[in-house]
């Protein structure tokens, strides 16, 4: 403003008028406030009562110094100081809290008349020449990718938080589906073309934002990054004509007889135009015309030209940057530029080319139109991948690590974090307002949520198994022992009643055969394994090799086999029709478990029986190259390991191979196929832990009986053996039998035959603790599964503590340490992107909050009030503490709490802005609600620095202002908000050829 000028409405009269404001507003607007004589004087005397005391005494605070503004010269040359007072006021922030506040209808007053003035200082500002902007990380692919038309992104992309795994973008219908799925693939992005590495992430600017021009910088190190990126995507296996849109349009050699030469540059001329995002001048079209003629004179194939060519384009700073327009022709482009990287993150598409071309991009109702058409494009996904992504701050969650002995669930699954669920629930609300076009301050208290079970849980739930009931457990177990020994006693008597009907019978019909009790009637191998030992063990073992480390001993009439094992001599007989049987006792069990004895052909084929703690009895059978396991389903640690048995292996003559038990057949029999044992190669072993004899370590057994018999067994002759009798044949002892004790020995047999097959029925007892941790893995198991879900339902909000942006656990996760909660990072997340007021970094000499100590147990709050008495740290908490307390019913990981650790109870109440009282979180979210047009205006300033690519100067906030004033009678719902600022980001300043002009 030329000096002498004079203006309506001057600074110093706004200074005055401050001045008299903060003494009180009864003098407001007074007519002697005009009269110029009397400013100096009432300026000088105001200024040194109200406000040196903060803004040019002693302390400068918030580095604005009044007495250095004097003239209106000065306060219009420093539009800044006005923004920021405007601000500052309309906030409620000035006067400070140790002043008395400003009436209401003086404070919008004044605020008014400082936008008048901050109008005349923001049009006689001159801008700053605009930056250069390089492409981001996720703008460069989408480039490539729409350039290209690709099927696939060039690299992975871990800065994309949502994979939506529905096209409800696509479908246009106004509405939300009830369920969508989605999921973060953000810790495990897809890959994109093999061979292609992406460069480093770009810098966040202060908002969060990777797009800022001034962060966007390219140094050697990122400029040679550039250059081998463009030629590993055109060499990459993966581009080729079935990934590749554009393949036949750009690599496809042309027909026979056609000259390559002007092929390639008519080929090059629409691919130049997308890829430079303008017109092309003739002397560029040449020089990559010549260039790639030049490879083909060279011997190069056509496809492998038009690759080198179009690697050479993705490096040049043509496309690696986007600058301002140099001439009124190219504004129209300049803007088609601003629309698409807003919108679709990627370079125009030949439409917008098109209109930007002939002009009419620039005519009101084509821009508006275009818009639209953007709006409802499906590439409007990438704004939605980037802008909320980045607002809210989300990709900070990826990064936490709640204490696991705080809450183990977050980290339970390590592929499937808690937070990659949580991320969702924010973004997916996010999509709901731009499909559904609803107002912006649903996004702070919505009428619903989506939300995946594992969400559901987490809110819901105490994150605890069923209990276990105890006393259930213990009566059901006395009533499984009592059932038990009731049918144990009647099995017992029947036994004893069989075994005495039998008994005589036997005794008769073995005198009558000349035969004596205690002599089978089944031949023993002797000595091929006739390995009883009954006192002289050197003469029992004489034909037998020690192996192993352990060693052999004699013991209670046993052989001990004390980590080492036995193997016979060659069997001069073949296993045909043959059976193997031992009586043992398992001594030690590793939980691997051990061999007790098997049988070795040949090339190692065996069969093996096994013991152990997890495989209690089961049988293998195999070679090095096979191996056929079957585990016996009734085997437990009790019936193996710890008690005497009588194993036997029998081997009939049609090749049939069944094990007993204790007489008793075990698991299924089976065909072994081609017979494996030869006489001659084959051999016996015992307390093997497995075969090949390779970890033969760990097995302690004792053995007093084991003997190859001549013939295979039958089972009632297996079952003799066992009980250590001699064996008669069924058959005969039942045509020795009366018609009397025939029906009695039936009737016992079916007594024995249903008392054991309800013994086998009556459930295992169940030990309390083993209970508890089943039902503790099965609920873990449960809430990996819900951690894996890609399922996200629309639920009501019937708990208005969460929901929105605010209240969610993706955004009060990241805001808290791995072991408490941070109000003053959560304060700071609220003040920065829910107001858009970010505040100053603390003084370096500011102690942290660890470092205050008490004598007694302090809540959150109060420790705070220790740290706050530092008089540097009063102004900022005054604005986070409020903020951030009204969180704090929200634990590190978004679960409601009432109380800390400690016992003591969580206290949220404050006050939003110095004139909202609440006293939980859901008054807090409801004071914001009614500061809806300051969260508009908020809001609306971050969709606009994301456009606009840079960061705010004060003449903006007169555009926001208009922004929301055309938007606030249409309830400022997402679109019109969306729409307003693609209009203003597509609104450039005339274009001045000469600098040095008016």
């Amino acid at each position: 403003m030329p000096a002498g000028t004079s203006h309506p409405l001057t600074c110093r009269r706004l200074l005055l008028l401050l001045s008299l404001l903060l003494a009180g507003p009864a003098t407001i607007f007074s007519p002697a406030l005009c009269q110029a004589e009397d400013f100096d004087r009432e300026w000088a005397v105001v200024v040194q009562q109200k406000c040196l005391k903060c803004h040019g005494g002693k302390e400068i605070n918030g580095e604005v110094d009044f007495r250095l503004t004097a003239t209106a010269e000065q306060f219009l040359a420093d539009p800044e100081l006005l923004d920021r007072m405007i601000d500052a006021i309309a906030s409620g922030q000035m006067p400070p809290e140790t002043e008395p506040p400003l009436p209401e209808q003086t404070q919008t007053q004044f605020v008014a008349a400082l936008k008048t003035l901050l109008r005349q200082a923001a049009a006689d500002d001159d801008l700053p020449p605009p930056q250069l902007r390089r492409l981001n990380r996720f703008q460069y692919n989408n480039s490539v990718k729409d350039l290209f038309r690709l099927n696939r992104d060039i690299f992975p992309l871990p800065e994309k938080l949502m994979t939506r795994q529905d096209d409800y973008l696509r479908r246009r219908t106004g509405q939300m589906p009830d369920q969508v799925r989605a999921s973060s693939q953000a810790l495990q992005p897809a890959a994109g073309l093999a061979g292609v590495q992406a460069f480093p992430k770009d810098l966040r600017a202060e908002h969060g934002f990777d797009n800022q021009a001034n962060q966007l910088t390219l140094s050697p190190l990122l400029l040679d990054a550039y250059l081998r990126l463009s030629v590993s995507i055109v060499e990459s296996p993966d581009f080729n004509a079935a990934n590749v849109g554009v393949w036949n349009d750009l690599f496809q050699p042309p027909a026979p007889g056609v000259d390559q030469g002007e092929e390639i540059r008519r080929r090059l001329a629409p691919f130049l135009r997308h890829a430079f995002r303008g017109p092309v001048e003739d002397a560029a079209l040449e020089r990559y015309g010549a260039f790639a003629a030049a490879k083909l004179a060279q011997g190069m194939p056509f496809t492998d030209c038009m690759k080198k060519t179009a690697s050479a384009v993705l490096s040049s700073p043509l496309f690696l940057y986007r600058s301002a327009a140099s001439s009124q022709a190219e504004i129209p482009f300049e803007v088609a530029n601003n629309l698409s990287y807003f919108l679709w993150a990627s370079c125009p598409d030949e439409e917008l080319l098109d209109l930007a071309e002939d002009g009419r991009l620039l005519q009101p109702e084509v821009l508006n139109a275009t818009i639209d058409r953007m709006l409802a494009d499906p590439r409007i996904e990438r704004f939605l991948d980037a802008f909320p992504a980045q607002w809210m701050q989300l990709e900070n969650l990826l990064a936490v690590t709640p204490d696991p002995a705080i809450n183990r669930y977050f980290s339970l699954d390590q592929n499937h974090p808690a937070s990659l669920q949580m991320v969702l629930e924010p973004l997916l609300l996010f999509d709901a307002m731009f499909v559904e076009d609803r107002p912006i301050r649903e996004l702070i208290a919505p009428a619903f949520s989506y939300r995946s079970d594992f969400l559901k849980t987490w809110y819901a739930s105490d994150l605890e198994p069923p209990p276990v009931d105890l006393a259930a457990v213990a009566a059901q177990n006395a009533k499984n022992d009592q059932q038990r020994q009731t049918l144990q006693a009647a099995l017992e008597t029947a036994r004893s009643q069989k075994d005495a009907l039998i008994a005589p019978v036997r005794t008769r019909l073995l005198q009558a055969r000349n035969q004596t009790a205690d002599k089978p009637l089944l031949t023993d191998l002797k000595p091929y394994a006739a390995w009883e030992f009954n006192g002289d063990l050197k003469d029992s073992v004489g034909n037998l090799d020690l192996r192993a480390e352990g060693k052999i001993e004699y013991a209670d009439g046993m052989v001990v086999l004390n980590k080492s094992y036995l193997i016979s001599q060659p069997l001069p007989i073949d296993l045909q029709a043959r059976t193997f049987e031992v009586w043992c006792e398992v001594d030690d069990l590793n939980q691997r478990g051990g061999g007790l004895m098997g049988i070795q052909g040949p090339n190692r084929v065996f069969d093996t029986i096994v013991l152990g703690e997890r495989k209690p009895l089961h049988w293998i059978s195999g070679s090095n190259n096979f191996q056929r396991t079957e585990d016996f389903p009734d085997s437990t640690p009790e019936t193996a390991a710890g008690k005497r048995l009588h194993l036997t292996m029998v081997y009939a003559a049609d090749g049939v191979i069944t094990l007993y038990r204790n007489g008793v057949p075990y698991g299924q029999p089976y065909r072994k196929g081609a017979f494996t044992f030869p006489a001659g190669t084959s051999s016996i072993l015992f307390g093997l832990r497995h075969l090949p004899a390779s970890g033969n370590r760990f097995l302690s057994v004792r053995i007093d009986q084991a003997r190859l018999f001549d013939r295979a067994l039958t089972a009632d002759e297996a079952a003799a053996l066992a009980s250590g009798s001699a064996y008669l044949p069924r058959e005969e002892l039942l045509q020795a039998f009366t018609a009397e004790q025939k029906a009695a020995h039936a009737a016992l047999e079916a007594a024995i035959q249903q008392a054991e097959s309800a013994l086998a029925k009556v459930p295992a007892n169940q030990n309390p603790e083993q209970v508890r941790q089943e039902a503790q893995k099965r609920f873990d198991d449960e809430i990996r599964r819900k951690l894996q879900s890609q399922t996200f339902a629309r639920v009501a909000t019937d708990d208005p503590r969460y929901g929105g942006v605010i209240t969610n656990a993706a955004m009060l996760s990241m805001t808290s340490g791995t072991r408490r909660t941070h109000p003053i990072a959560r304060g700071a997340w609220v003040i920065e992107v829910i107001l858009n007021d970010p505040p100053n970094p603390p003084p370096n000499d500011i102690p942290p909050l660890r470092e205050v100590e008490s004598s007694k147990p302090l809540t959150v709050r109060e420790r705070f009030a220790i740290h706050r008495s530092n008089p540097s740290c009063a102004g900022c908490h005054s604005q986070l503490d409020p903020l951030g307390f009204a969180l704090e019913n929200f634990d590190i990981t978004g679960r409601w709490r009432d109380k800390y650790e400690n016992g003591l109870a969580v206290d949220a109440s404050g006050v939003l802005m110095r004139k909202h009282p609440f006293t939980d979180v859901v008054e807090f979210k409801a004071s914001l609600m009614q500061e809806e047009r300051r969260f508009a205006e908020a809001f609306t300033a971050h969709l606009l620095r994301f456009a606009l690519a840079r960061e705010l100067r004060p003449a903006d906030s007169l555009t926001l202002e208009a922004i929301i004033d055309r938007t606030e009678p249409n309830d400022f719902k997402f679109q019109s908000l969306l729409r307003e600022v693609a209009r203003t980001a597509a609104s450039l300043p005339p274009f001045k050829d000469n600098p040095a002009d008016p």
